[in-house]
């Protein structure tokens, strides 16, 4: 485990401990950290709930908690992180050896639209469910988004054409009905070369 005296460190800037073999809860104390503008807790086992006070790190650039064992929804207060250029919770879960866990799950916070500078966002691989969030169109220098392989529901929102720098749309292996389509403005994106959705919805 992460020891809580961690977040002492009120100067450290960056913070690598992935790929180890880290186990507990995600330590609120991170939060403390305020100068913090890289944070990397992937490739661990990290589990449970996801702690609120991450959303303190207002200067906080890179968080990746990807390839863990988290069991949490997404906490709305990350959506006050708003320095942030990449959000990776990616890969969370594991049923391996009968331990089972259900990963990121619940729906995506509207307030992931607040994150202005958010250039990569990867929730793939998880058990989020309920509707894309229109919000996410908010995101007008969003490069890469990755929500494949959840329970996600269409319709896919027509704000996301105006993530004009958008490179790669992933949304296959979800619930999304292909009676919606793929919005048309969101084909045209100029800069869009890899678009997944499953195969009876795209452009």
């Amino acid at each position: 485990t992460v020891p809580s005296e961690i977040g002492q460190l009120s100067n450290l800037e960056v913070l690598d401990i992935s790929d180890n073999a880290l186990s507990g809860t995600v330590p609120v104390q991170l939060g403390d950290l305020i100068s913090l503008r890289h944070l990397d807790l992937s490739n661990n086992f990290f589990e449970n709930q996801l702690s609120p006070a991450l959303g303190k790190l207002q200067m906080l650039e890179v968080l990746d908690i990807s390839y863990n064992w988290l069991s949490s929804t997404i906490p709305s207060e990350y959506g006050d992180m708003i320095s942030l250029t990449s959000l990776s919770l990616d890969y969370n879960y594991n049923d391996e050896s009968g331990y089972f866990t259900w990963g990121m799950h619940g729906k995506l916070p509207t307030e992931l639209g607040k994150l202005k500078n958010l250039q990569h966002l990867h929730l793939n691989d998880n058990y989020l469910s309920g509707t894309l969030v229109s919000e996410i169109g908010q995101l007008f220098l969003l490069e890469t988004l990755h929500l494949q392989n959840n329970f996600l529901l269409g319709p896919i929102p027509n704000e996301y054409s105006k993530c004009v720098l958008l490179e790669e749309l992933l949304l296959e292996e979800n619930n999304i009905d292909a009676s919606f389509g793929m919005p048309e403005d969101v084909c045209r994106l100029p800069e869009l070369g890899l678009a997944r959705v499953d195969c009876d919805v795209s452009c």
